[in-house]
């Protein structure tokens, strides 16, 4: 009952990548974002998503073995080179390949979708207490004083990858995936977590911010069990399938949502090491001009 997409089987299999010189290496493009925020005072934080192949090669194939993580080639030289030049990441395959060997002992539910390529409720809840807990070791924030509950918001959906056969025989055949979700509530107010833009942590990404939080049940994504778990509301920018630069290019078409930030944090899936959507180009900040207008603004 395993389904897989297929460009993340591609990526896995991978053995070609492109030379640090080019103008379509990731490190390049991330250190060269590193540095660019870090002069505009804000620290950033890279979260890659492991491809759901990464953490179940098991079910694709028996000469794995449970619980035996494998990534690319590619992965393996991003996660190195990434260290090498100080940027800060957190680290999820280590993270998803220690549940995994814990399933072993004691069964839990899955960290992905069986009929989907994006991570499960039990995922984003492990993703989102990791990012946290880094922001708070390094000192990039400290937990807020917004208090959050949570209400379960069980959803029954038809995967991703079932819905891009575009095959309506085989959407009537199957049956939806029953999907424990998890909202996220304020408890001051009642309702559900929302962006807040003067918010001090600005979270970039793709589809795998998306789905739960903007799909149903809405506010059970990474994005609101980030808040809850920080005790703070966040602002967001996601862009499905364009975290790698066309989500960095519409943040410089919005200099707004840099204002008053002093945390960014950047998720992007695996597979969008090799093939992100318009590849890794280095794309410069919004400038500060409108902050600085306002600013001279007000102090007159």
């Amino acid at each position: 009952g395993w389904l897989f997409y297929k460009p993340g089987c591609d990526d896995m299999l991978a053995r070609a990548h492109p030379a640090p010189d080019t103008t379509n290496d990731a490190v390049a493009a991330i250190v060269a974002w590193r540095d660019a925020l870090a002069a505009r005072g804000i620290h950033l934080l890279v979260v890659p998503a492991p491809n759901k192949e990464s953490v179940y090669p098991d079910q694709l194939t028996s000469r794995m073995a449970a619980g035996q993580g494998v990534m690319s080639p590619v992965t393996r030289d991003l996660l190195d080179r990434l260290k090498s030049a100080k940027v800060e990441c957190v680290d999820l395959f280590a993270l998803f390949a220690e549940a995994r060997s814990a399933e072993a002992k004691s069964p839990a539910a899955p960290l992905y979708l069986k009929q989907d390529s994006h991570w499960s409720p039990a995922g984003v809840d492990l993703a989102a207490k990791a990012v946290a807990r880094r922001l708070i070791e390094l000192g990039w924030a400290k937990p807020g004083t917004v208090e959050y509950r949570e209400q379960a918001a069980p959803v029954e959906r038809l995967g991703d990858v079932l819905r891009m056969l575009q095959s309506a025989h085989i959407e009537r055949a199957s049956v939806p995936e029953r999907v424990p979700c998890v909202q996220v509530i304020r408890a001051d107010t009642g309702q559900p977590c929302r962006d807040h833009a003067e918010a001090g942590i600005l979270v970039l990404g793709d589809s795998f911010l998306r789905i739960y939080e903007q799909d149903e049940p809405g506010s059970a994504g990474f994005l609101s069990h980030l808040a809850k778990e920080l005790k703070q509301p966040l602002t967001s920018l996601v862009n499905d399938g364009g975290a790698s630069t066309l989500v960095r290019q519409q943040l410089h078409r919005r200099p707004d949502l840099l204002d008053g930030k002093k945390v960014l944090v950047w998720e992007f899936v695996e597979r969008d090491i090799r093939l992100g959507t318009e590849g890794w180009q280095k794309v410069p900040l919004p400038s500060g001009k409108q902050a600085i207008t306002r600013d001279r603004k007000s102090v007159v």
